[in-house]
């Protein structure tokens, strides 16, 4: 299979999963108003409630809503003949029969088990069925805010007076206190605003502080039932938020809760979180409905949307990527993010003349070698050979030799952004212009990918092509004393690797042990390609009399120094192919130090390139279920959308924030819930994004580890 392939540990089979994804539906689909204060489920169809109306859609095919009514709806229940009952404050109706009753101060409606529906009021609780059949009226000097039938046929009521709230339960032809203790005879005082209740009559209530389980007879289960909070908590009763203002379970178990702040779901143990435009037209939530396909349907003040898990596999995700790609973010074989100036406009797209076109095109042209190699795809072959075509100008049009532009642009083009910086005209061809101040994050990335590239899919002419332009980038390093020297004859800001520099300026002493592996890692790959001496002599010089593999030992830096997750990203691919191709055992000792030092620091990050690289070329364990976990979590729409995490209550927040002042979490989120990152980012980061998702990443950060992963034999689906 080529130079580049290892022993590595047994492989982990990757069965289907469940991939969450989400539908909004607004008035531009015929909703009333995008306010939407009620849902339901109701036979074939699902149901909204609006300030200006009732709409319904069919549950097949939701695309078009039809307003069925003009009268403002605040609450909604299914009738189980497919229709709903509807009620604001002054009535009672039906979406088929019109008003049923009308009385002022009703606060809300719930299905009654027997037939009907109940209606509440401030004062008194009415079960109607074709007219009232019977009032139950509320506790003296109490007012009801809410009430609940559960399962198994009981009803409670929630009321307060002056100075306390109780729980109720009507049993005996009286309303009666719900002693809600613990063990420990504490009374459980919240404000309680709903409840729910599961297949075997526990009742789940939602509060202002969270969630509690109930048994309906007074022992309740709480976050603090072993110790003051936070010590000890229960974990599944903590939620992200704790406003839950609606609760419905789905068929197949799961939990959901509206909240001011998204949605949540508890499925088996775990809580997922849905906040911003990445799931919601709205985070603040008014009802949830679930349908028989376990869909939760939630009603927001920005339309109604609807998140369904649908089975997946992980190839099927990296099709879905490759279709992004392909639609809008591929520029004459660079591949990077898109961006919008008008997101409502979404064919008005273009992408970026980056910094770090060399860098992430690399990573993309990488990816699909790893494809070609494990598939022999040759549509995969021809996407990594368009993006080296891009790669390669980026050397020949500056002019100098072995000096690789940050990006090109060719003068006819239009759906580009241009970067700021240093724009020169091509001397080879005026039709482009050339970005300079290329830093060491792109040698990086080109030595990455020549590597890839030449072992894997490159034919005779590729590789020669490849051999040339290695021996041109690296002879240039070391006649410039280890350093690229740009146009005006001066080191660019980055691509320093010089003893003098890196050993002793003390400017460079974040960057020793990272630029020590760069340039080693450089000279190793230009070794195996050229199989030119003078590269490994150069590679022991740098270790024996400056070194540099004491250096690259301790490449990740700890604090006090910065936490550069950037620098992260570079070491990885510095690591790979040079790990593959050092198999002398004292200095791949040495190495290994530096390996297992940096992953062991990264292994919390849950980073499938980094735990891939690792297991790649170890042969050790990596983490790979945990490396999964996270290519099953990444999402599918990966525009920048705005994400909040740092109120969340399920959370530890980090007492020291990030590189760039952003708050930090102790342990990482799911990354479905955190603002969409490279694995150059910050993984502990809570908040982050644009409200508006101007931006779109390429997918670059699943295809590149997933694709490596397969080609390694760490992953094999099933």
């Amino acid at each position: 299979m080529g130079a580049l392939m290892q022993s590595a540990p047994a492989t982990y089979k990757v069965a289907p999963f469940l991939q969450d994804r989400t539908h909004f539906y607004t008035t531009e689909h015929g909703l009333p108003d995008n306010t939407v204060y009620a849902i339901a489920v109701s036979g074939e169809w699902v149901w909204a409630g609006t300030p200006k109306g009732l709409a319904r859609a069919p549950l097949n095919n939701p695309q078009r809503w039809e307003r069925v009514g003009e009268t403002p709806v605040r609450w909604l229940v299914p009738d189980g003949q497919g229709t709903v009952f509807w009620a604001n404050p002054q009535m009672l109706g039906h979406s088929t029969r019109g008003v049923l009753w009308q009385g002022e101060g009703v606060i809300g409606i719930a299905p009654a088990r027997g037939g009907g529906v109940w209606v509440l009021t401030e004062t008194a609780l009415h079960h109607w069925q074709e007219g009232i059949k019977r009032t139950l009226v509320a506790p003296e000097r109490r007012v009801f805010r809410w009430m609940h039938e559960d399962t198994r046929g009981r009803l409670y009521a929630y009321a307060e007076g002056e100075l306390e709230r109780r729980f109720y339960r009507w049993q005996d032809g009286e309303w009666r206190i719900v002693p809600i203790k613990d063990n420990r005879g504490r009374f459980y005082d919240d404000y309680w605003l709903c409840a729910t209740s599961d297949a075997v009559g526990h009742l789940w209530i939602g509060g202002r502080s969270g969630l509690i389980l109930n048994d309906g007879e007074g022992w309740y289960l709480s976050r603090e039932v072993y110790g003051e909070a936070p010590a000890n908590p229960i974990a599944e009763l903590i939620p992200p938020y704790g406003m839950i203002r609606c609760l419905a379970f789905a068929p197949n178990g799961d939990l959901w809760a509206g909240t001011p702040e998204g949605a949540c779901r508890l499925r088996d143990g775990r809580w997922s979180y849905f906040w911003g435009k990445r799931w919601l037209p709205d985070n603040r939530i008014h009802a949830i409905a679930v349908d028989s396909q376990n869909r939760a349907w939630i009603a927001t003040e920005g339309g109604v949307a609807c998140i369904e898990s649908v089975p997946m596999t992980l190839r099927q995700k990296a099709e879905h990527y490759e279709k992004l790609i392909a639609l809008r973010h591929n520029r004459n074989g660079f591949v990077f993010s898109c961006v919008w100036e008008d997101p409502s406009k979404p064919d008005e797209w273009k992408i970026e003349a980056s910094d770090n076109d060399g860098l992430w095109t690399a990573l993309y042209c990488a990816a699909q070698c790893f494809q070609y190699a494990a598939t022999k795809d040759p549509s995969a072959r021809q996407r990594a050979r368009q993006s080296m075509q891009a790669l390669l100008k980026l050397e020949a049009l500056t002019g100098i030799p072995g000096f690789p532009a940050r990006s090109i642009i060719h003068k006819s083009e239009t759906r580009y952004i241009q970067s700021l910086g240093e724009w020169h005209e091509s001397p080879v061809d005026p039709n482009y212009i050339w970005k300079g101040d290329t830093s060491s994050d792109e040698l990086d990335g080109h030595y990455f990918i020549w590597a890839i590239y030449y072992d894997l899919v490159a034919d005779e002419a590729e590789k020669e092509a490849i051999r040339g332009v290695v021996r041109r980038v690296t002879d240039h390093l070391m006649q410039n004393n280890w350093r690229l020297i740009d146009k005006d004859g001066k080191p660019t800001r980055w691509a320093i690797f010089n003893p003098e520099a890196i050993n002793d300026d003390p400017i460079w002493e974040e960057e020793r042990g990272l630029n020590a592996l760069s340039i080693l890692s450089h000279l190793k790959v230009a070794y195996h390609i050229t199989g030119d001496a003078k590269y490994q002599q150069a590679y022991e010089s740098l270790i024996q009399k400056h070194h540099y593999l004491i250096n690259a030992i301790i490449q990740k830096m700890l604090a006090p120094f910065e936490i550069n997750h950037s620098d992260d990203e570079l070491a990885f691919l510095c690591y790979y192919p040079f790990l593959l191709y050092e198999q002398d055992p004292t200095y791949r000792r040495m190495w290994l130090m530096s390996l297992e030092r940096s992953w062991q620091i990264e292994r919390p990050e849950r980073s499938p390139l980094f735990n891939f690289i690792y297991g790649a070329i170890t042969g050790k364990p990596c983490d790979v279920e945990n490396a999964v976990r996270t290519l099953q979590e990444w999402p599918l729409d990966l525009r920048n959308w705005e994400c909040r995490n740092s109120h969340r209550l399920d959370i530890t927040l980090d007492t020291r924030k990030g590189r760039f002042g952003e708050w930090q979490s102790v342990e990482v989120l799911p990354y479905s819930e955190r603002p969409v990152m490279r694995w150059n980012g910050n993984p502990y980061r809570l908040d982050g994004g644009d409200p508006l998702g101007r931006e779109e990443d390429d997918g670059t950060a699943f295809l590149l580890p997933y694709w490596m992963g397969i080609y390694h034999r760490l992953i094999q689906e099933e």
